[in-house]
């Protein structure tokens, strides 16, 4: 008789803890867990055309004629790295590399951020001996639960924020995402890496030589060869960055499946500036290979945060409810055998 009596208490003290796992789960565990995870790392392949590249490399050894590739199959590597965690910050490196199609390494850069873990933007707080730069936008990825709205997205070149805008939903490869589209006016380049590989000054014999290469209309050619024995000896060199983006993000993971860019570079001649010519026109997209490696972490990723944020509350849901309707069931029954 005792069992029968306590049989609906124990039901009903079930039911309830069911209940509170599932909320638990739903609105404390998961959210937790829905941030940059410390041991992230990225790697992502991208082949591209370089419509026009300066070689810093052959100007520093006078090899005038191999100075500006033009039409030039390129390659391009990035890494994202989570280096150090400090509560809701993370150290992120971001490095970035590009050769020419035979290998031959054209340029790199590598920036550290501090960013927000569940944000991905800036870090409000994070230890000094970081020495990291605080975006003020996206930098490595898309937040998880990324939504159909812009985004500010950090532009370490011109150390300026652009705007992500969203445009549409799209399938990639079979999975579906979220399409963003930045870009990113012209502005001039603050960052000291890339600054660092651009020459400050070429003669007016280099310049000459180099311009002759430039994919410019003739009058415009015609005139810059007008200017430069005016400019003296020394042309002094000053430089801007602007780009088009397209990037599509698995919504549920915010991980970057696939970017399509073109970045330009352009060199002001003369100060102030007279002319600006194109040093560095390049269009870059992920490898199939990427794209693939992309859309599975994506999948799979996807596929855990739905079980654990959706399944498994809803099953711990239900138990729940029919625990408690059981209690309430076998209650009744032993009212009315009384």
């Amino acid at each position: 008789m005792t069992r029968s009596k306590t049989l609906p208490i124990v039901l009903a003290c079930l039911g309830v803890v069911l209940l509170g796992a599932a909320a638990i789960m739903a609105w404390v565990v998961v959210p937790r867990r829905a941030q940059l995870p410390a041991d992230t790392k990225t790697v992502r392949d991208f082949s591209g055309t370089a419509d026009v590249l300066l070689n810093p490399q052959a100007i520093a050894t006078g090899s005038l004629g191999e100075a500006l590739l033009t039409g030039a199959p390129v390659t391009a590597q990035r890494t994202v790295r989570v280096v150090a965690t400090d509560g809701s910050a993370a150290k992120t490196t971001d490095a970035r590399t590009l050769a020419t199609g035979s290998g031959q390494q054209l340029g790199s850069t590598n920036a550290t951020y501090a960013v927000d873990r569940k944000t991905l933007n800036g870090a409000s707080d994070y230890p000094a001996d970081w020495n990291a730069t605080k975006p003020n936008g996206l930098t490595v990825s898309w937040p998880i639960g990324a939504e159909k709205k812009d985004y500010p997205v950090w532009v370490n070149e011109t150390q300026t924020t652009a705007t992500a805008t969203y445009v549409k939903q799209e399938q990639k490869n079979g999975l579906g995402t979220y399409v963003y589209e930045v870009n990113v006016p012209a502005a001039a380049i603050k960052d000291p890496q890339v600054l660092g590989t651009l020459p400050t000054n070429l003669s007016g014999a280099a310049l000459g030589a180099i311009a002759e290469r430039l994919p410019l209309p003739a009058e415009q050619k015609a005139q810059l060869a007008q200017l430069l024995p005016s400019l003296g000896a020394q042309v002094p060199l000053t430089y801007t960055y602007e780009s088009k983006s397209t990037v599509w993000v698995e919504p549920t993971t915010g991980i970057v499946v696939d970017t399509d860019r073109r970045e330009t570079r352009k060199a002001g001649i003369g100060s102030p500036p007279i002319a600006a010519a194109p040093v560095y026109d390049v269009t870059t997209t992920f490898t199939d290979q990427s794209v693939d490696a992309a859309v599975d972490e994506a999948s799979d990723k996807k596929g855990t945060i739905d079980t654990f944020g959706s399944t498994v509350p809803w099953i711990l849901a239900i138990a729940g409810v029919v625990a408690l309707l059981a209690a309430l069931l076998i209650f009744l029954l032993r009212r009315r055998e009384a």
